[in-house]
């Protein structure tokens, strides 16, 4: 069982405010990706830290064998590149930036399902004969 975050409206609200936010949940989606991959959309190390510190985003920890690596004291691998390792670290969005983007695609459903059929033009499209002179 996963305990439920209590979350604060006012937070979140500021959260679901702010572009960065809704840009890394739409990014993410219900998938993890590495922080390269992130880099590659254009994100900063900034970006990522500040949806971390929220929250939003998350590592993903993958199952590690038992005694596969050996670490320091910190976590940091003794073998291996460590910025590499680090880069090709996965994160994915947490309860926080689950609901988030929950509530961006129900705004997103809503503003589709309120267009009015009447408000649209039947002969709008670019192969109606009458839209030619």
């Amino acid at each position: 069982m996963s305990e439920k975050l209590p979350i604060d409206l006012g937070a979140l609200t500021e959260l679901m405010r702010r572009p960065l936010i809704v840009r890394i949940v739409t990014i993410l989606d219900i998938t993890s990706l590495s922080l390269l991959e992130l880099f590659e959309y254009g994100l900063t190390l900034k970006d990522i830290n500040y949806s971390m510190a929220n929250g939003v985003i998350g590592y993903d920890k993958p199952k590690k064998a038992l005694g596969s690596e050996e670490t320091t004291a910190l976590g940091i691998p003794l073998t291996g590149d460590y910025y590499y390792n680090f880069l090709n670290s996965k994160v994915k969005l947490t309860e926080l930036g689950l609901y988030i983007l929950d509530s961006i695609k129900g705004n997103q459903l809503e503003h589709k399902s309120s267009m009015i059929p009447e408000d649209q033009s039947s002969d709008a499209g670019p192969r109606r004969p009458s839209t030619l002179d």
